[in-house]
């Protein structure tokens, strides 16, 4: 089990436009950052904007690393379109060597299905392969990606979170806990939290989840780097 901090995988899923300043932060922490997520428009968009093209520049000088977002619909999205996704963001934009498949489905009835869309993100030129699952998946799942996001929601949820066996007892670089809505004061605690659960990759933040406003809790960055915190 680690007991290091981990390292922060940020769904920056905010237009360099609206927030210029969190993208050059974001240049800035090579050493606390495994990913930056790219998230267009639920995936790369229907072309290339320019302004992504800038931002990623920065980053790629600052030695962070980029996955681009990529919705599997739980499945239902055929292994081409995904495929097809994750090509336009190696086309579009160089920089993005991993993909971030979200919405993977967790029981083992679907693993097959998720192997052939791994080994064609690979094919397309993802180094790293992360699925986000939200929940703690059928354990088959762990032989076909680098990254598992086992954990997505608020702080409330995640104070109680149960960790199977096989999670606490793999690799912690291969596990991510998503967490939001976190009192600010909480914000180090969580990240302690995180650790002890063997979640080599966290990120938490207390913006709250999606609630009356239509926002989203990885509008903007919001870490304990920035709060004060442990980084």
């Amino acid at each position: 089990m680690t007991t290091r901090a981990p390292r922060m995988v940020v769904p920056a899923y905010f237009h360099p436009a609206v927030a210029p300043q969190d993208w050059a932060t974001l240049a800035t922490l090579a050493a606390q950052v495994r990913l930056v997520i790219l998230n267009i428009a639920s995936g790369p968009g229907e072309q290339r904007d320019p302004a992504f093209t800038e931002v990623l520049a920065m980053l790629h000088r600052g030695g962070v690393a980029v996955a681009g977002y990529v919705d599997t619909d739980y499945g239902r999205r055929p292994v081409r379109a995904v495929s097809a996704d994750a090509a336009r963001y190696r086309s579009w934009y160089p920089q993005v060597r991993a993909v971030f498949l979200d919405r993977v489905a967790a029981t083992g009835d679907r693993v097959g299905h998720y192997a052939g869309v791994a080994r064609s993100a690979r094919a397309a030129g993802m180094e790293t392969v992360v699925f986000h699952h939200g929940v703690h998946p059928d354990p088959a799942y762990a032989a076909h990606a680098d990254l598992l996001g086992t954990f997505e929601g608020p702080w409330t949820s995640y104070r109680n979170l149960a960790v199977p066996w096989w999670a606490r007892s793999g690799r912690s670089e291969q596990f991510l806990h998503l967490v939001h809505t976190v009192p600010a004061a909480l914000l180090p605690t969580a990240r302690r939290l995180a650790a002890s659960r063997n979640a080599g990759a966290a990120y938490v933040t207390d913006l709250p989840g999606i609630g009356p406003d239509g926002q989203n809790p990885w509008r903007r960055l919001r870490c304990p780097v920035q709060a004060g915190g442990d980084p």
